[in-house]
């Protein structure tokens, strides 16, 4: 072998060496660097602020508009559909004394709810800051047209039906007008895209991606509360505390669900004290009352067995409502649906703690 080759050999053999000796040492032990997980992505509720991490199942409909739907509430139109998947339901005082419920169906969407009724003159300062579908049927025209021009879709039995929309219906087993039935889903459906999921409608606790858990709500450091009744002139609203809910009845009697047959309950119960406007006269059923919605007064607010008292603020009708408590501070709601009793003169909380009972009129 000539020399020529024996020096590039040579050569060879010490760069493998250099090489070998700039690699860094390895133990036998050692594994690869394990990858950085994906953060998780949460999505949330607008209206009931549960929180879910993206894709998980039901999370789909959070993106859907709301519905708000008018709902009757006299002896006749009970049991309704569907209460016990509502995200916000507001009870109102009517003519007579009586109550209306405004229900508002979001991230539960249903294909069974009613029985529907007409609008009341309220009705847009309650669902303008939904801005999505206002379901009703039939109602005074300056009530229609004030709900209309806050640029909410108006789904009412005679036009849904006129366009062959399919949303609405009516039931054999109930008599006229007791028996106007909706299909919740399928109008969300017609308009995902070009509607948008509501704003939050109450302050609700705050949830933690980090801990993936929710700060405490309000009531939490509130007083123990075993039951209240709020009463109107000609009907009566009952929440009595059962496990982490209030279940309600209606004029003395359990208030059940027909789509399930089980007692309505909320997470959250909100009761407001509310000035009524008189000033509207029907020629035949005489005043109507309006419950005064852009303005503020006392608030109860209940949750898991436990109360907190404060105040109650609404600054214009496109803004959410705003609950304070007696030390200034924000009251957060507990994560999951609300009922809000208007209380208007001259209606009247009575409330049971474990303690003899308190009557506070407004």
């Amino acid at each position: 072998m000539n020399k020529t080759i024996l020096r590039y050999l040579s050569l060879l053999v010490v760069s493998s060496l250099l090489l070998a000796g700039c690699a860094e040492p390895r133990g036998d032990n050692s594994s690869p660097a394990e990858p950085t997980p994906e953060a998780k992505v949460f999505v949330t509720a607008p209206l009931t602020g549960l929180t879910l991490e993206e894709g998980a199942a039901g999370t789909e409909v959070f993106a859907s508009p709301s519905v708000a739907c008018k709902i009757d509430n006299v002896d006749a139109a009970r049991p309704q559909f569907n209460l016990n998947k509502t995200d916000i339901v507001f009870v109102e005082m009517v003519e007579f004394g009586l109550t209306r419920l405004v229900a508002v169906w979001q991230s539960q969407p249903v294909d069974q709810a009613g029985p529907v009724r007409s609008v009341r003159p309220m009705d847009a300062d309650i669902t303008a800051p939904l801005a999505g579908i206002f379901c009703f049927s039939g109602g005074q025209l300056p009530f229609v047209n004030a709900v209309k021009d806050t640029g909410q879709y108006m789904a009412s039995e005679t036009t849904e039906q006129a366009d062959n929309k399919g949303s609405f219906s009516r039931l054999s087993s109930r008599s006229a007008p007791h028996n106007v039935m909706v299909d919740i889903a399928l109008l969300q459906s017609q308009h995902v895209g070009h509607l948008k999921a509501p704003q939050a409608m109450l302050p609700m606790v705050a949830f933690d991606p980090e801990t993936e858990s929710y700060e405490a709500p309000s009531t939490d450091m509130g007083e123990e509360t075993i039951s209240f009744l709020v009463k109107y002139p000609q009907a009566e609203s009952g929440w009595k505390a059962e496990g982490n809910y209030f279940v309600r009845s209606q004029d003395g009697d359990q208030h059940i669900d027909a789509a399930s047959d089980e007692i309505i309950r909320a997470t959250n119960v909100v009761v407001l004290q509310t000035k009524t406007d008189n000033s509207f006269k029907d020629p035949k059923y005489g005043p109507i009352p309006r419950t005064v919605m852009i303005d503020s007064g006392m608030a109860w607010v209940f949750s898991n067995g436990k109360k907190v008292k404060g105040t109650w603020s609404k600054t214009s009708q496109s803004s959410p409502i705003q609950l304070i408590d007696e030390a200034g501070a924000p009251i957060k709601l507990a994560i999951g649906n609300t009922w809000i009793e208007l209380m208007g003169k001259p209606s009247k909380i009575t409330i049971k703690d474990p303690e003899p009972a308190t009557s506070e009129d407004e």
